[in-house]
């Protein structure tokens, strides 16, 4: 992910907060080029359009700017971030939640008034990404969060437990499942 729409990104409103603010800012930069595409991908795979992903990272580093978050202070910046993100895109859940639940209720009202309701199902392409993807929604949360932390985030079971706040053997457990259920879902799909 190019740094465009991080650090060096920001206006002068997201300036690093006062003290050693320029290795603050190294700090910052570092964290986001290691991290900034692992995240990307993680947000991804956990269900966030690729906009929605661009924007919460974004969001994410810049509020650990605004915030004045010693990195210094934390013991596992990778694991801080992830986690950071993991709450995020739960939130993100719950507002599309809520507008999901805004819209039905209006679309039966509509209904109920004899008005016209859009179809929203469109036809869904066969190919990889697209299946992957609905195997991937398929997936109960706790074990799609494990795979995005494996696989886009990189992050080792450790460090996957402690972001999850469950054991390791859960951790690497969920992994093992949902990798046995990807492989499940994308086998049916294939002899379709």
């Amino acid at each position: 992910m190019p740094r465009a729409r991080g650090v060096d990104a920001m206006t002068s409103d997201d300036t690093v907060p006062e003290g050693d603010g320029a290795a603050a800012s190294a700090d910052f930069a570092s964290l986001y080029d290691s991290l900034a595409g692992r995240l990307l991908g993680a947000a991804r795979t956990l269900g966030c359009t690729g906009t929605e992903a661009e924007d919460m990272v974004h969001d994410l580093f810049v509020r650990l700017v605004r915030s004045g978050a010693c990195l210094g202070d934390v013991d596992d910046p990778e694991a801080y971030a992830f986690t950071s993100l993991r709450h995020a895109v739960s939130r993100s859940r719950q507002r599309k939640a809520l507008e999901r639940t805004a819209i039905e209720r209006i679309g039966r009202e509509r209904e109920a008034d004899g008005g016209m309701v859009a179809d929203e199902t469109a036809a869904v392409s066969d190919e990889p990404d697209v299946r992957l993807a609905r195997a991937l929604a398929g997936l109960p949360e706790a074990q799609r969060e494990v795979v995005a932390l494996k696989i886009d985030g990189g992050l080792t079971f450790a460090q996957i437990a402690k972001v999850t706040n469950v054991s390791l053997n859960t951790a690497a457990g969920r992994y093992r499942y949902a990798l046995d259920k990807l492989r499940a879902a994308l086998a049916v799909e294939v002899t379709r």
